[in-house]
């Protein structure tokens, strides 16, 4: 009885996963279950990665770019289920005269680079980047605009 009225009530079609969600859901519950999920899903791609291959990627950056130093620092994870969780990580650090209008360059630029400060330094982490030439191309244009 209870379920009969839930279908008819207006939020019913409204709340109602379509086929899209349903085949995301598909997708990711097949990766978890075929094993895939650390290669597969990126979020678990990103929390795996060791820091030696954290510092390796932040050290072609600084290479790429031709300035900025490699340190240690925290990622927080974020998200509902964990959200005053940290793990290490390594971070290229640039020094720029003002981080905070450098870090509206990148948010502005397309597509947007989301950074964070410390220290007076802009902090960029490979743990929260999927494409590095992407990233590296954006860095670039920034860096040239706001010399």
């Amino acid at each position: 009885d209870s379920i009969e009225k839930i279908k008819k009530h207006p939020l019913a079609r409204a709340v109602r996963a379509d086929k899209t969600c349903l085949a995301g859901i598909t997708a990711t519950l097949l990766h978890y279950l075929r094993d895939e999920a650390e290669r597969e899903i990126p979020i678990w791609k990103m929390m795996s990665l060791t820091l030696d291959q954290l510092k390796v990627r932040a050290e072609v950056w600084r290479d790429q770019l031709g300035q900025g130093e490699v340190i240690k620092s925290e990622s927080t994870v974020g998200g509902g289920s964990l959200p005053d969780e940290c793990v290490s990580t390594n971070v290229l650090a640039l020094t720029v005269k003002s981080p905070d209008k450098f870090l509206k360059r990148l948010r502005e630029a397309d597509p947007p680079v989301i950074a964070r400060t410390e220290n007076n330094k802009v902090l960029l982490d490979p743990r929260t980047v999927l494409n590095d030439e992407l990233l590296l191309k954006v860095l670039k244009k920034a860096l040239y605009d706001y010399r």
